[in-house]
Parts: structure tokens; C-alpha cells; sequence
């Protein structure tokens, strides 16, 4: 049997009501509100200036070149290799330093496009689009290499002239790839960090948004009569049958049933009311992705959402955050 219900009023209006009454705290209105991206730019063909053309020319020179020392120089030394790389490594800051940096890239990855069928991230540094087009043959990973090694170079603000001597007091090419300097290794540090922050971040606005659909639950307007089936999508556990026994066991939230139940529902244009289709239970694990995504589409700050949460909270009598927790998120 189809259950249908009217959306004359939703628990979304209702929370709106309780929790912005002056004005004062954020309606529902505000925090349930989507992020939408930025248009990607034009990237239209248009007609090259004559640097682009002699940039591009010089490429061209330089795989040529490429190509003869594979051919006449049989017995190619590292130091052959690393002063190629120094030609390479210095049309990079050519081409980055131009005013026409966006153009000559373009067209360097317009014609490794045609030449090798295949394309080029458009987010690749200029290092890696001059090995691609030059270094043609080589493998991925010799590329990348040469690549990274050009990069670190960069970082460490090392002069065209003297990178082929960077190379072989390094150990050459892979030296320097498996080398961490110490400018990467701040880097590094502030990427775990930031990684840290951002996932502390993720959990909080998750678990908001738990407490936010546990209070909603508690609103009698938005109650929903429904008698139709509630698929269960909860995995068995594999190790439920094993000797150990379950009390000893820590729950595993990928084998553990949600608190929610997801409804699939369809709106009759013509009658302004749902049609719901099923129910879905899930594991707690995959009800945290879901209500993560959800978290993370929310255009609002942590302060925004938690006083949104603790206002519906005391509403209804359903208790505050701790005293620690909220000042906390004041803090974030």
C-alpha cells in the first residue's frame, strides 16, 4: 500500500518558527542551505601571440634534441641527462614567468593532446606539461620523476644555472625525488595538521547534524504515518559465529544498525503531496557517510549550527551541549 502525507507544513517550518522568533538565532532556513560551485572558466581556442609561438618553438627545438642524444649519444652520461633537464627546468620559468603563461600552456597541452591521444590534467604544473611534451617515450614514472625533481628544485628557489649541479650533489634525479628537504618536511607537518583539523571538523558538524534530526524527530508535527516496508541493508558480521564471544566483541559500526530510517519518497506535482516508496535501514557506518555529506553541503559554521541545535534542543526540553563542548565550538 502507497502512504501519502501533505507538505502543507514541514518540521523545517516548524524549527524556522521555534528557533527565530526576533531574530536573534539562525532559522533552520539558514542552516540547511546548500553550497553551489563556481562556473568553470572558457577555456576557447583564441589566436597565439608571437611569444606563444616562439615558447612552443623552443619546446619543440628541445625535444628534437631530446630525440638526438637518444640517438648519437650511446654512451649518455647522468651529467647528459641533468643538463637536458637544466633546458627543460629553465623553459618552465620561462613559460610560468610570461604574460601569456595560460596561452603557451594551452597549446603545449592542445598538441600533446593530438600527438600522444591522450590528455592533460589541466590543474598539472608547468614542470610536468614541458616533461610530457619533451621527454616523449619515457614512462610515466621516469617522468614524474624528472617532474618532481624539478618542482623540489623550484621550491628551494634553486637557479637554472645551477640545477644540473643540485641533481649530482644529490644522488641525481631519484636523490632528489626520495630526498625529504627540510622546506617539505614543514610542509608536511602543516598538511597533517590541516588534514587533523579538517577531519576534527567533519566529525563535529556530523554529529551536529545528528543531534539536530534526533531533535526534529521529537517534534509531533513532523511525525509520519507509515506502514510500508523498511528494507534492512545492515550487513551480517562475518566474525558473529566465531568462538570469541559477542560481549567481548567492540561493536563494529559497519555490522551495527542505524539510528535513521531513510524514506525514498516521489512528490505528485498535481496534488503537492508524497508518495513514499520504501524505507532503508542502514549500518552506522554508512548512515555517518550519509549524514557527513549532507553535513558538508550545509553552507553555515560550526557556532551557526550548534546554536541552531542547542535552540531546537532546549525548545523541546531535550538538553544542551556540555559546557566544554560549547565552548569549543565557539572557538572553531
Amino acid at each position: 500500500m502507497t502512504t501519502t502525507y501533505a507538505s502543507k507544513l514541514t518540521a523545517t517550518d516548524e524549527f524556522a518558527a521555534v528557533m527565530n522568533p526576533t531574530g536573534a538565532a539562525p532559522a533552520v532556513s539558514n542552516v540547511f542551505r546548500p553550497k553551489f560551485g563556481q562556473a568553470k572558466a572558457s577555456t576557447s581556442q583564441t589566436a597565439l601571440p608571437p611569444s606563444v609561438d616562439r615558447a612552443v618553438g623552443t619546446a619543440d627545438q628541445l625535444a628534437q634534441a631530446y630525440q638526438k642524444l637518444r640517438v648519437e649519444v650511446l654512451d649518455r652520461t647522468d651529467r647528459a641527462i641533468w643538463e637536458m633537464l637544466e633546458k627543460n627546468y629553465g623553459l618552465v620559468q620561462q613559460v610560468d614567468s610570461s604574460a601569456q603563461k595560460r596561452e603557451t600552456r594551452n597549446e603545449l597541452i592542445r598538441k600533446i593532446q593530438i600527438r600522444d591521444s591522450q590528455g592533460v590534467a589541466s590543474n598539472a604544473t608547468t614542470e610536468a606539461v614541458i616533461v610530457r611534451y619533451v621527454f616523449v617515450g619515457l614512462s610515466r614514472q621516469t617522468r614524474n620523476n624528472y617532474t618532481i625533481a624539478m618542482e623540489k628544485a623550484r621550491a628551494m628557489e634553486i637557479p637554472v644555472t645551477g640545477f644540473a649541479d643540485f641533481l649530482a650533489k644529490n644522488g641525481g634525479v631519484g636523490g632528489v625525488v626520495e630526498t625529504v628537504f627540510d622546506h617539505e618536511a614543514e610542509e608536511q607537518a602543516t598538511a597533517k595538521e590541516l588534514a587533523d583539523a579538517k577531519a576534527a571538523d567533519k566529525g563535529t558538524r556530523t554529529q551536529l547534524v545528528t543531534r539536530l534530526y534526533s531533535a526534529l524527530a521529537h517534534k509531533a508535527e513532523s511525525e509520519l504515518a507509515y506502514a510500508g516496508e523498511v528494507t534492512d541493508w545492515v550487513p551480517k558480521d562475518p566474525k558473529v559465529d566465531t568462538p570469541k564471544s559477542k560481549a567481548e566483541a567492540k561493536p563494529d559500526p559497519r555490522y551495527e544498525k542505524g539510528n535513521f530510517v531513510f524514506f525514498v519518497t516521489v512528490r505528485n506535482p498535481q496534488t503537492g503531496r508524497y508518495h513514499v516508496v520504501q524505507g532503508n535501514v542502514f549500518d552506522q557506518a554508512y548512515e555517518q557517510q550519509l549524514l557527513a555529506s549532507i553535513a558538508e553541503r550545509m553552507d553555515v559554521t560550526i557556532p551557526e549550527l550548534s546554536a541552531a541545535v542547542q535552540g531546537l534542543e532546549h525548545s523541546i526540553g531535550f538538553g544542551s551541549l556540555k559546557a566544554n563542548e560549547s565552548e569549543e565550538l565557539q572557538q572553531a
